[in-house]
């Protein structure tokens, strides 16, 4: 009886060890969020304030939680990271959209027409631009503590310092 309750045992250790092994993953949601946060701005004080924001708020918080207990898990039992790149389809009013994520953006096709675009981020210049029908439209360009927006013709320049004091101070 003893030998058999001793083989139990060991059989339930070697299955836990297998059914239970650890997997501490890639934290690729974590690490995005980290590595947007460390090239926000040309600033080592900004990008401070930004990291401070992003635990109050707690957005560095909820993303390594999102990654320890979904991401991970999904990645030990596919072998592939959810957070690796975005391959998916979208409904939206016009019909479905095939997202895709590329080396530096998006690219989006209407699905059952020849109609697509990209979104592409350039990190010499910091700025993302909307590449359509061979016609390229700039859309954000950060520089050094700014964000400059474009709208068409018009643009406007927000100082991301003066805006973070601004959500500081409330």
């Amino acid at each position: 009886m003893k030998k058999i309750r001793v083989s139990v045992a060991a059989l339930l250790v070697g299955v836990s060890m297998v059914l239970m092994s650890s997997c501490v993953g890639s934290f690729g949601l974590f690490n995005k969020v980290l590595r947007w946060n460390k090239t926000a701005t040309n600033s080592k004080w900004i990008n401070e304030l930004i990291f401070i924001c992003l635990h109050v708020v707690p957005v560095y918080e909820i993303s390594y939680f999102v990654d320890g207990i979904l991401f991970n898990t999904l990645e030990f039992w596919t072998g592939q990271s959810p957070m690796a790149g975005v391959d998916t389809t979208v409904k939206g009013e016009k019909g479905e959209y095939h997202v895709k994520s590329t080396d530096n953006g998006y690219h989006i096709e209407l699905l059952g027409s020849n109609a697509s675009a990209d979104f592409l981020f350039d990190e010499a210049s910091k700025m993302w631009t909307l590449n359509e029908n061979g016609k390229s439209t700039k859309l954000v360009q950060f520089v050094d503590d700014n964000a400059k927006f474009y709208f068409g013709a018009s643009e406007m320049t927000v100082n991301m310092e003066s805006t973070l004091n601004l959500l500081a101070a409330r």
